[in-house]
């Protein structure tokens, strides 16, 4: 009967271990989030930003793509287009995807 409560002890102190652990990581998490949002409110009162000139040129890089050089080859000026696939992985976690 010992042995049995001293397992059923055991099982409950592991169980509440996890969970505690659990709740630290959802707690952490949480924490991140508040303190990268209290990051980008003060960028953003500081004025221009890093981020936004990141944007601008790469929102620069795909209108070059997709209509400059698709104008000038109308005129008979043939441009080197930009490889795009990098500067989509940037720009989709520049506005906050994953």
């Amino acid at each position: 009967m010992f042995v049995i409560s001293t397992i059923i002890d055991l099982v409950k102190t592991a169980f509440g271990f996890f969970t505690k652990k659990q709740e630290s990581k959802d707690e952490l998490a949480a924490k991140n989030s508040e303190q990268q949002n209290e990051i980008t409110l003060e960028e953003t009162r500081n004025g221009f930003t890093w981020r936004q000139l990141l944007g601008y040129v790469l929102t620069f890089i795909v209108f070059y793509n997709y209509v400059i050089i698709p104008v000038l080859v109308l005129f008979g000026v043939v441009l080197p287009p930009i490889p795009l696939a990098d500067v989509w992985k940037v720009l989709i976690i520049l506005i906050g995807g994953s």
